[in-house]
Order: C-alpha cells, then structure tokens, then sequence
C-alpha cells in the first residue's frame, strides 16, 4: 500500500500540510489507485515517510473519516 501512497508534500507550500495530504489521499480514492476496503499506511509510517509530525497525518486522517472516505479500526488500521 504505501507505494500508492508514494507522494511528496511540499512544507514550502501556502497550503497545510495536512490539506496537502487529505487531498492527495482523496484522489488516490477517487481516481482508483486506493480501492475501498484497503488500508493506508499507519500514521506513524506515513509520517515517517513524509517527514512530518505524526500529528498532520493523523488531523488528515481524521478529516479524511469525518468526509466519509475512511474509516479506523482498532487493531487493523485506517480502512478506505
């Protein structure tokens, strides 16, 4: 999974990192590259990958569930 998450974000970027992620995710979904019942990468990894704090991934992530693209499950992980 994470190689289809395998984006870049751009720190120098007027727009929030976390904003930059929600959207990159989103169209991940909807363009296909992420089918529903997959999972995303942890918010540690994702965070590790990306070289952010584990708390952007993790307001992105939140944002992303409150939109309805994604769902937690303890013990799984965040489900497309």
């Amino acid at each position: 999974m994470s190689n289809i998450l395998n984006f870049n974000i751009n720190p120098n970027s007027p727009i929030p990192v976390y904003i930059q992620i929600e959207n990159l995710v989103q169209f991940a979904i909807v363009s296909g590259m992420i089918l529903p019942g997959e999972t995303l990468p942890s918010v540690r990894k994702l965070s590790t990958e990306l070289s952010t704090n584990a708390n952007t991934v993790s307001k992105a992530y939140r944002d992303l569930e409150l939109r309805g693209f994604v769902k937690p499950s303890r013990g799984v992980g965040v489900i497309v």
